[in-house]
């Protein structure tokens, strides 16, 4: 009885994660589509010096990489309701495409070497583990569809 209402709870509490977190997604995507044409406008207006473009171009990958991560959020919290199983694959990308918008917003000449060399080792290590799941993946379907092959 107990584990029922909490488990209709949690589902309740996950419905509404999901609708705040697509509102939040529609906002930022259309703040990102009025930077874009925002930027487009005023790099057409100012001069096209190698700075004005920079600062453009680094507002512009900023605010896709954002709408991305809010998108493949969305997608984790479709899968747990569907399956009640969190996906790490899902968790892993969201975390490289995080730290990649991270990257974008540093300022390198400011930055200590260790704080790169810890960055970049981050980056490595999620990459490397997305890898893994991703090639454990393959080879399970792979297996699968030997079974299948056999039992025809």
């Amino acid at each position: 009885m107990i584990l029922k209402i909490v488990e209709k709870t949690e589902r309740i509490i996950i419905i509404a994660l999901l609708f705040g977190l697509l509102i939040i997604v529609a906002y930022t995507t259309i703040v990102f589509l009025s930077l874009l044409l925002g930027g487009i406008l005023s790099a057409i207006q100012d001069s096209f010096s190698e700075n004005n473009i920079m600062k453009h171009l680094h507002g512009i990958f900023g605010g896709f990489l954002s709408v991305l991560i809010g998108i493949e959020l969305l997608h984790t919290i479709k899968m747990y309701l569907k399956e009640d199983v969190v996906h790490v694959e899902i968790v892993l990308l969201v975390a490289l495409i995080g730290i990649s918008r991270h990257v974008i917003d540093l300022d390198y000449k400011h930055l200590e070497p260790l704080t790169i060399f810890g960055i970049s080792s981050l980056i490595i290590a999620l990459s490397f583990g997305y890898f893994l799941i991703k090639k454990a993946g393959y080879k399970l379907k792979k297996k699968k569809k030997n079974i299948k092959a056999v039992r025809c």
